[in-house]
């Protein structure tokens, strides 16, 4: 009898275990399904890239002073609102005077953007803007992005891909990443109708994995620029403290001040 009672109990365990699998599966099918259908539908045949495009002089622009020299960059209030309007507040505040460099992945992109060297915000009142994607901007080399550094949202939310995503204070600056044959292979495969953003990523660099992914609202133009970009992302780097950690620079690298103007007052 016992035995018996044993083995219904087996039983009764392995198709408990086989329900749960099959929720899961589901819940997960579902989600995948439904982040598929409600994720943003771009049509790329239909795409302006306005980063190719010479600034006209009176767009709006800043000029990064930092200590590897100036990068000139065009701002974008018309498809990142939110976050150029708090970058321009803190910059003209003086709240970026000698913040730090604090992440630079070598020859890629660096970080930037705080007053503390390990990369940590003291005061989240800036973290909170509303993450801003726009189908005319994209990661190419030069791009000013804020990170996200906060989700919100309940469990229907992520089921629904509805979660609603922060950036702050602190920004990437992109480089570029390697195009290999395999990288421009799988750059081609990504979608269709992609011809002339994948063309400007093998043209002028980029990071494309950050594609849609991070609020864009900045880009550098000109030989200086570039060249202040290049010098920061190719200096030698310590090592994470911890997995996944920050690799800061040897020497320290900062920004001095950014001025906020129009593209003519910085044109090099």
């Amino acid at each position: 009898m016992a035995l018996r009672d044993h083995k219904k109990g087996i039983t009764r365990a392995f198709i408990t275990v086989l329900i749960l699998f099959l929720i899961c599966f589901g819940l997960f099918s579902c989600t995948n399904y439904l982040q598929q259908q409600t994720g943003p539908y771009i049509d790329l045949s239909e795409v302006t890239l306005v980063q190719l495009d010479t600034p006209a002089d009176d767009a709006p622009a800043m000029c990064v002073h930092t200590t590897c020299g100036d990068i000139v960059a065009e701002l974008y209030p018309e498809q990142a609102p939110d976050y150029v309007a708090q970058f321009t507040e803190l910059a003209e505040s003086g709240y970026y005077d000698n913040t730090y460099i604090f992440q630079i992945e070598p020859g890629v992109y660096f970080e930037a953007g705080t007053a503390n060297p390990d990369g940590t915000v003291t005061d989240d009142t800036y973290e909170h803007v509303a993450a801003e994607t726009d189908s005319s901007l994209w990661p190419f080399r030069g791009a000013f992005c804020a990170p996200t550094v906060s989700q919100e949202g309940g469990f229907f939310d992520r089921l629904t891909g509805n979660m609603t995503s922060y950036c702050g204070s602190r920004f990437v600056v992109c480089d570029t990443i390697e195009f290999d044959d395999d990288t421009k292979e799988a750059l081609s495969s990504v979608a269709e109708n992609a011809e002339a953003i994948n063309d400007a990523f093998l043209e002028y660099g980029g990071i494309p994995n950050y594609s849609q992914q991070m609020t864009i609202f900045a880009q550098a133009y000109g030989d200086e620029s570039f060249a202040t970009i290049d010098a920061i992302t190719d200096a030698a780097v310590r090592n994470a403290e911890t997995e996944g950690g920050y690799t800061p620079p040897v020497e320290e690298i900062r920004i001095l001040s950014i001025e906020i103007g129009v593209y003519a007052d910085f044109a090099f």
